[in-house]
């Protein structure tokens, strides 16, 4: 081959050298580095993304750092804003309308309050309560809480005042609350709010209403646990449980002798003592509506329980009025016993309404007229739909719609068309700057005007059930069980109450 030719040949081989060269060089560093970066750099975004928290984050944020990159923000926490793990969960939101309702009642409890000892008074601007209606302010305040009527401050220290007093306040025979005190100067008085220095007497019904709500509060709010109990320790029932049932005691003003009484009647007394059996107590007879004072009667063709204790023959008012058995459904529960009794109290209320064309809610109240508190019945004494004083008298010009039963009937039945009825009737009954009236008188006199902490707390504490149901239901599903008192512990022990 020529000169000419071997130089052609040449030049041919070193084009081919030359792409040869960068297929090596792409194939064997470039290609794998590529395929290197690509795999690499997700997992390194994931990591970080998922360790930030960690000590890795930490790390990576030092080699971050070091070439000057910006620091990704760190997750903030606010120690104040951290909440307890909650019980309560609504079963369904309040409306509008439901909240117009609560807000009225609450504006009766911002009128009546007594920042001094954390009570309220009973009834409008008169400085007395009794445990029970301090019960009635308790629930309606864990209601407005929760509702948002007033803020975590503001019921942290209307709970502290008020612990603090059933831890100072002075008891019955140093035994258990007095039946009545004065709310500003937390003094054991009469029900003429006059001072005795020995107390007038005990109400175990009171004082297992009180007890109730102090249990709800407790579930609810657990950081308040410890001051209850030293609070609630304090009672002592050595007098006021026995042989199944709950004991009152009253003194003769007088003599100054103190006697006691079996306390409560079909109703009431089952309410109570369901209560204060989850406290502790032995009550199998007043616990349990199919007692041997159980009579059943038959009022517009429902059968209707009652008391066979008559008033003629134990001098005591064995009346069947709504209240009872709402609030033991709306604390206490539904169960196999007081189901059919308290659809009956709603179902028989609801006829008379369809038999005469009057709307009918009946339940004792406080009225602004003499004698001031009566007990509007569905049955009372071998009588059917009378108001009665508490010494007995028929009062026929005192028969009222109550305001807390129709409310809190509607509650319970939200289907039913009777509830309709029965809100479209009271649903005017009320003073936008004192609260709810206790009722409207049937004979067409108007607006029963008394307004009081019952009323407005039992409205309050039926639209806490609308939102989640029972309280003591809520707070048995979440383990949350209440204080076991030091008496119930010490009865059992002796052997006593049986």
């Amino acid at each position: 081959m020529d000169k000419k030719g071997n130089k052609k040949l040449s030049k041919v081989n070193k084009a081919r050298k030359v792409p040869n060269a960068y297929w090596k060089l792409f194939h064997y560093w470039l290609l794998p580095a590529l395929i290197a970066s690509l795999i690499t750099v997700p997992i390194i975004y994931f990591a970080l993304h998922a360790t930030k928290d960690s000590d890795v984050w930490d790390v990576v944020t030092e080699d971050v750092d070091s070439i000057k990159m910006k620091k990704l923000p760190v997750k903030q926490s606010c120690t104040f804003s951290a909440g307890l793990k909650q019980c309560f969960s609504p079963k369904q939101e309040l409306c509008e309308e439901d909240m117009k309702v609560a807000r009225i009642a609450w504006k009766y409890f911002e009128n009546n309050y007594q920042e001094k000892t954390g009570l309220f008074n009973a009834a409008n601007k008169y400085p007395s309560t009794t445990m029970w209606d301090t019960g009635s302010a308790l629930a309606a305040t864990i209601a407005a809480h929760d509702f948002g009527l007033i803020s975590t401050k503001e019921f942290d220290d209307k709970m502290t005042a008020l612990i603090k007093t059933l831890i100072s306040m002075g008891l019955f025979n140093n035994e258990a609350p007095n039946k009545v005190y004065n709310t500003k100067t937390m003094k054991m008085v009469t029900y003429a709010n006059k001072v005795t220095p020995d107390g007038i007497g005990v109400s175990v019904l009171d004082m297992a209403r009180l007890i109730s709500w102090l249990n709800t509060l407790v579930c609810k709010h657990p950081k308040f646990r410890h001051q209850v109990d030293l609070a609630m320790n304090r009672w002592n029932f050595d007098r006021l449980i026995k042989n199944g049932r709950m004991i009152s005691l009253k003194r003769d003003l007088e003599t100054g002798e103190v006697k006691s009484f079996q306390e409560g009647r079909l109703g009431y007394e089952q309410y109570a003592a369901k209560i204060l059996q989850r406290n502790g107590f032995d009550l199998p007879i007043s616990a349990t509506y199919n007692n041997k004072n159980r009579q059943n009667i038959e009022i517009n063709g429902l059968s209707i329980a009652t008391d066979n204790r008559t008033p003629n023959q134990y001098h005591s008012n064995n009346s069947v009025v709504t209240e009872s058995y709402v609030m033991d459904a709306i604390e206490n529960g539904y169960d196999d016993e007081n189901r059919a009794l308290i659809d009956n109290v709603y179902q028989v209320q609801k006829r008379r309404w369809q038999k005469k064309g009057i709307v009918t809610a009946v339940s004792e109240d406080n009225i602004n007229k003499k004698p001031y508190f009566v007990y509007n019945t569905i049955f009372s004494g071998g009588d059917t739909w009378v108001a009665k004083s508490s010494k007995g008298a028929i009062l026929k010009a005192h028969k009222t719609v109550s305001t807390k039963a129709a409310i809190a009937m509607a509650v319970l039945y939200p289907n039913d068309d009777y509830s309709a009825v029965l809100i479209d009737k009271v649903r005017s009954a009320y003073d936008p700057e004192k609260g709810w009236y206790s009722g409207i008188y049937e004979n067409g006199e108007g607006y029963n005007t008394s307004t009081t902490a019952n009323t407005n707390g039992v409205i309050l504490s039926s639209l806490l059930y609308k939102k989640y149901g029972s309280t003591y239901a809520i707070c048995k599903r979440c383990k949350r069980i209440p204080i076991i008192m030091d008496s119930a512990r010490t009865a059992k022990m002796c052997g006593a109450g049986q």
